[in-house]
């Protein structure tokens, strides 16, 4: 399968040519890498993933699957009971604030986390996990929408949200985008984010810790319109044998992403912040940004199970999930987990192109 242009990356051999420099240590990864030219590589020689994640594998990519599935994640101290949500007065900005600065107080080799987490104590109950690679993805995926694709919300790319009925206070809207596929000739993903809050009041965050992805169906044959990620599709998770939580858990992906930043864009049009002041998703800075590119366009990972002469690779999802995290604890969340307009610009404005061609 072919990606678009837009989504170009480098590949591990244009990489290896422009003679990456050797990295032994994680110790200071996260400043060598955000202080990397256009031009300069960097390929490492040391495993981002935790050493348990090998146990029981065959390579390196099993062992990034697992770590996937089953890596660390930090679990927003939000509040557990309808009852308790109905008094806080904090929206998720401000708990992933909080809980993020907790990275800052941790050696940068000993952070490992994939992601994080927030589960309702009501309700399905089911544990919604964010990797952090798929934050500045899925706003790569909302830049191509708005300058490629005629845009998320416009030109006959509507946001559906279905937000005129009374239960909308209680439960927050359903809400159907178009969010474009990353791969030549792919259509296009029809995304149904259910619990949107749109109408401002206490219940906002309790709809929001139950936000839920899915695919619409058709309303007279009942046939998905459309399909989940297959990544998502092949994300089957078990957990080991001694753990007590279940193992079905709700991933979000960067079509979940974008199509939420098209909800943010659909109501600002209307004056309607609620859905921007709700948003679960710690959307990136451009320095975030601009790291996130260089994880995929300027460094290789040396794996000892590939086939290939040189063993090199590019990075696993779980991988540049880690390194993003770590840059987290470095840098801290307001200047890298936090999209500030006047700072950092227009979200569809970034730039994702590989610098130096």
């Amino acid at each position: 399968m072919v990606k678009k242009s837009f989504f170009r990356e480098r590949n591990s051999r244009e990489i290896g040519d422009l003679s990456p420099k050797l990295v032994y240590t994680p110790r200071g990864l996260v400043d060598r890498i955000d202080n990397l030219a256009s031009e300069e590589t960097l390929q490492l020689q040391i495993p981002i993933v935790p050493g348990r994640f090998y146990r029981n594998t065959e390579n390196g990519a099993e062992a990034s699957r697992k770590a996937y599935k089953h890596g660390d994640l930090i679990s927003l101290g939000h509040p557990r009971t309808l009852g308790e949500c109905f008094e806080c007065s904090e929206i998720p900005l401000q708990m992933r604030a909080r809980d993020f600065q907790n990275l800052q107080g941790m050696r940068e080799e000993d952070i490992n986390f994939v992601g994080y987490s927030f589960q309702p104590g009501w309700g399905d109950r089911t544990k919604r996990i964010v990797p952090f690679a798929w934050l500045p993805e899925g706003v790569r995926l909302f830049g191509y929408a708005e300058n490629r694709a005629f845009g998320i919300d416009g030109n006959g790319f509507d946001v559906e949200a279905y937000d005129d009925v009374k239960k909308v206070k209680k439960e927050g809207a359903s809400v159907i985008v178009d969010v474009p596929s990353r791969t030549n000739k792919n259509p296009r993903y029809k995304v149904k984010l259910s619990h949107v809050p749109v109408i401002r009041n206490q219940n906002n965050l309790a709809s929001v810790l139950t936000l839920k992805p899915s695919v619409p169906l058709d309303e007279e044959t009942g046939e998905p319109t459309s399909k989940r990620p297959e990544h998502d599709t092949y994300n089957v998770r078990y957990t080991w044998e001694n753990q007590r939580e279940g193992s079905e858990v709700i991933t979000f992906y960067p079509q979940d992403v974008a199509a939420y930043i098209g909800i943010i864009k659909h109501f600002n049009a209307k004056h309607n912040l609620t859905p921007i002041d709700m948003n679960p998703f710690a959307l990136p800075s451009k320095h975030q940004a601009e790291f996130y590119n260089k994880l995929c366009n300027n460094l290789v990972i040396y794996d000892p199970s590939l086939s290939s002469k040189d063993k090199l690779r590019k990075l696993h999802v779980a991988e540049k999930s880690i390194l993003l995290a770590r840059a987290i604890g470095k840098f801290g969340h307001d200047d890298f987990c936090f999209w500030d307009t006047g700072r950092d610009g227009k979200l569809k404005d970034y730039d994702w192109s590989v610098k130096g061609e």
